[in-house]
């Protein structure tokens, strides 16, 4: 069952998809907090957040019809758009150093918004029972939102290599997640 804010976040998005101006200033007066505390925490700079945020905000204007009620959390779509906006403009500024420490991986694991902060305690913990070479490959696809060929270039591997290393990182979570 959604809770009331959960229920008028969903029913604003219908209505900017239809256009209603009105209804995106009130969802942006809601959700842009929250929001712009994502973009602060993943960009690390203010005057970026804001940047961001604007970037995260017209892509929900525009994407408002792709939003379904029945398959998620309003502010989960939302939270992931603004994240995907703050990670292409960390990808576009510099690609991620190939000598990514523990520390910065546990770092990018707190500031990735999830519903449940148990959760972050969780991979943290798996992420740290991880290979090196594991956990880089984990934290460059799914962190910082390479590819899988710039991953390669990144790793300085052959693409398949690549591949097979994340499939089996990405196992060795689940697992260890009990799933």
């Amino acid at each position: 069952m959604k809770s009331p804010s959960e229920k008028r976040l969903c029913s604003l998005l219908e209505e900017v998809a239809s256009g209603d101006r009105k209804a995106f200033r009130t969802l942006y007066d809601e959700s842009a907090p929250l929001l712009f505390a994502i973009c602060v925490r993943l960009m690390r700079d203010r005057g970026k957040a804001q940047d961001v945020l604007q970037e995260a905000m017209t892509r929900i204007w525009r994407k408002a019809h792709l939003f379904d009620a029945s398959k998620g959390n309003a502010m989960a779509w939302m939270g992931v758009v603004t994240r995907n906006c703050a990670l292409n403009q960390l990808a576009a500024a510099s690609p991620p150093s190939s000598s990514l420490e523990e520390a910065e991986v546990l770092a990018a694991v707190e500031a990735t918004p999830s519903g449940d902060p148990e959760i972050a305690i969780d991979v943290k913990k798996c992420l740290k029972k991880l290979s090196k070479k594991y956990r880089k490959c984990v934290t460059l696809i799914y962190l910082h939102g390479l590819s899988y060929e710039e991953l390669a270039t990144q790793m300085d591997a052959p693409l398949g290599s690549v591949k097979s290393w994340v499939h089996r990182a990405v196992r060795e979570l689940a697992l260890c997640m009990g799933k």
